[in-house]
């Protein structure tokens, strides 16, 4: 028997891993030099919504990808920095809402060669 990911599992998967590499590199830049009570409500703010995203892609809901998704957009451009982790992270949640929205499930399945015995 041949193991298959549909493409749905695939950018769900791709989803968590965005976001904990958003949440490491946040975690990384909290205690630069410049600290203040700001960056820290800003941070959790976009964690928030990060995690918030990967819940909906895990879950396969629209809405709360949507919501992490453009919440991570809008903050992005607050500050360049972080907006250079936020953003993919943000296109690709983006497109896992749409996958999800529009997936049915079972189809677009991907091969991945391996044999299960």
């Amino acid at each position: 028997m041949v193991s298959s990911y549909s493409k749905v599992d695939v950018l769900r998967g791709a989803s968590v891993t965005a976001v904990a590499i958003t949440t490491v590199v946040l975690l990384a830049l909290l205690p630069r030099p410049g600290f203040r009570t700001s960056r820290l409500v800003l941070f959790a703010a976009v964690v928030a919504l990060g995690w918030i995203g990967a819940f909906g892609a895990v879950r396969k809901q629209f809405w709360p990808t949507i919501v992490g998704s453009l919440g991570l957009f809008l903050l992005g451009f607050w500050q360049f920095t972080i907006g250079l982790v936020m953003l993919p992270t943000s296109a690709i949640l983006l497109v896992t809402a749409f996958v999800v929205r529009d997936g049915s499930p079972g189809a677009d399945t991907i091969d991945t060669g391996a044999t299960r015995s």
